[in-house]
């Protein structure tokens, strides 16, 4: 298990305590940096996810004697036909929820390829897993979040930049950009704060064993630091709806 390090941009180091999270592919590579920030600050975080193997893996990287009893890793699938069934389970089980962490992505089965070669199949089945399942994340967790709290996407910057070889992700990107904004101004106050946070490289465990590594990307700690910021609505950012985390010397930007 290591420790959270927060960054220098960061004005206060947020207390989490007696807030409860959700991070949606929390076993994932930047999921489990924001896990372990949120850990650190005094959340109570439920990391979810399909894999058991990679949830336990999580936890056995993240968690010391302290942290180890507010961390629960669940079983979700967001392409599942009993979501919103999951989802209830999961609010009858922690309570309302605090803050919702939506990290996921697929980059589907067919490898890098130019947009118009893509069939059919192929096409409808990265729209499905980049941005209908965001989709039914923001609507299942909508009723079970306080209206205090918030439910951010982590995105990439294909949301704004062409994405050459994968076009299906780049348009989800972009198109989940446009839904966070478009519900962020249908609930206007009347709910949880809706966030975009659009990422540049992160540094990853997976990453890092193939031997792909820049020590001036940014961490997943890091990504979590901003994150645990809205989540008690302290950062400088939290009246925006998108946010760019890109230079880890600067920190979150709204451009």
């Amino acid at each position: 298990m290591t420790t959270a390090v927060h960054p220098a941009w960061e004005l206060t180091t947020p207390d989490l305590q007696g807030k409860t999270v959700v991070v949606v592919g929390g076993s994932g590579g930047v999921g489990e940096g924001v896990v372990r920030t949120l850990l650190d600050d005094g959340a109570t975080v439920i990391a979810t996810g399909r894999d058991r193997a990679r949830l336990d893996e999580l936890r056995a990287n993240v968690v010391d004697a302290e942290t180890d009893q507010r961390l629960h890793t669940e079983f979700l699938d967001a392409s599942a036909p009993d979501l919103d069934a999951q989802i209830e389970a999961l609010a009858t089980t922690y309570g309302t929820f605090d803050g919702v962490v939506v990290a996921v992505a697929s980059w589907g089965n067919q490898g890098r390829r130019p947009a118009l070669s893509l069939n059919d199949d192929e096409w409808q089945h990265l729209l499905d897993a980049n941005l209908t399942t965001v989709f039914r994340l923001f609507r299942g967790f909508l009723p079970h979040t306080a209206h205090t709290g918030m439910i951010l996407q982590l995105n990439g910057m294909s949301a704004d930049i062409p994405f050459p070889g994968a076009a299906g992700v780049a348009l989800s990107a972009a198109a989940s950009k446009s839904l966070t904004r478009t519900i962020a101004a249908e609930l206007d106050g009347r709910g949880p704060r809706f966030y975009q946070v659009i990422l540049g490289v992160v540094r990853t465990r997976a990453r890092q064993r193939a031997g792909v590594d820049d020590p001036t990307w940014l961490e997943g700690e890091e990504v979590g630091a901003h994150v645990a910021a809205l989540v008690v609505g302290t950062s400088p950012l939290s009246d925006t709806t998108v946010h760019y985390l890109t230079d880890k010397r600067v920190g979150p930007e709204t451009h």
